[in-house]
C-alpha cells in the first residue's frame, strides 16, 4: 500500500503536466481547450517512524526524534 506522502507528490506531478490537465479538461467539457482548474494540497510531512503529524520548519520529530528528510522539488526536476 502506498503511503499519503508519495500519493500526494503522484497527484502534485499529474496536476503540473499540461497534457494531463488538457485530457481531462476536454473529458469533463467534451471540447478542446477547457482548462480545468485542478485544487492544489499542500504536501503534510508526517514522521515515518512514528507518524506524527510534522510542521515544516522542524528538523527532528519532536516524538520520536528521527530526522525529518526534506526533499527540495528543484533538485527532482534538475536530476531528470
Amino acid at each position: 500500500m502506498a503511503d499519503a506522502t508519495y500519493i500526494q507528490k503522484r497527484m502534485q506531478e499529474l496536476q503540473q503536466n499540461k497534457s494531463f490537465a488538457s485530457a481531462l479538461g476536454k473529458i469533463l467539457s467534451g471540447r478542446d481547450g477547457y482548462v480545468p482548474v485542478i485544487e492544489e494540497k499542500e504536501i503534510v510531512l508526517q514522521c515515518k517512524q512514528c507518524q506524527m503529524i510534522l510542521e515544516k520548519e522542524w528538523y527532528f520529530c519532536p516524538m520520536c526524534g528521527l530526522k525529518i528528510e526534506k526533499e527540495n522539488p528543484q533538485e527532482e526536476k534538475t536530476e531528470n
